[in-house]
């Protein structure tokens, strides 16, 4: 290589450096990027919506509540009313729209009378979520929730809230899982079994027919342990 060459290369090599040190290189970061048009405004973000719809949720349970005052309740009418409403306190929860433990409260009540043993689940997560919030003292509404779920699925209850009528206008209990002890049944905010028992059953004093009508002759099973998160 002569001489002339090796200079004229350092030459460009040095002004090429020299270039891009006075023009250096734009980096776009996330903050630079544009950002999108839409953004989704949220039911708790938007006061009036959720107003609105805690309001409709107090006027569902009311229509709910009212259907049960009517005495024999054609279930013909109710069963599928209480769809539609278990329906529309659905829709609103998607939309984000529970805030305070009266909405929970009013959304556990109307879904306790659903068909699937998935509303008697969502029954004890709302009633639950009410209690938590100091709105309502509804831990008998929970713990119903938790046995009827297990009962719709083939299970023994825990609580021993589950009662059916039978011959004679006698109630019976449900099987009732022996391994679930008074002392957790307490903790969960329930009473002993004997005494949700003598309430389940209170219909049967004075009948004669009804004398030493306990349990019913369910054929449950005991749930496997980790059937309900949390609890059993």
């Amino acid at each position: 290589m002569n001489k002339h060459y090796s200079r004229t290369l350092v030459f460009f090599l040095l002004s090429t450096l020299l270039a891009c040190s006075t023009k250096p290189l734009k980096i776009e970061t996330h903050s630079q990027a544009p950002k999108s048009p839409f953004h989704a405004i949220t039911c708790l973000e938007d006061r009036e919506r959720q107003k609105a719809r805690s309001e409709e949720l107090q006027q569902i349970v009311t229509a709910d509540q009212k259907d049960r005052l009517v005495h024999p309740v054609d279930w013909s009418v109710v069963s599928p009313r209480d769809l539609i409403r278990i329906k529309r306190v659905g829709e609103i929860f998607a939309e984000g729209c529970f805030l305070t433990g009266k909405d929970y409260d009013a959304a556990a009540l109307v879904i306790q009378h659903g068909d699937h043993p998935d509303h008697s689940y969502q029954t004890y997560l709302w009633a639950k979520r009410a209690v938590e919030l100091g709105t309502t003292d509804h831990k008998g509404l929970m713990l119903a929730g938790l046995d009827r779920h297990l009962v719709s699925r083939g299970f023994k209850q825990l609580f021993g809230t589950q009662s059916r009528r039978i011959h004679d206008d006698c109630r019976c209990v449900e099987p009732v899982e022996t391994r679930f002890t008074d002392k957790l049944r307490v903790e969960m905010g329930s009473t002993k079994l004997k005494i949700s028992m003598a309430e389940a059953l209170q219909i049967n004093n004075g009948n004669q027919a009804c004398k030493g009508v306990r349990f019913c002759e369910s054929k449950l099973v005991s749930a496997p342990l980790g059937t309900l998160p949390g609890v059993w």
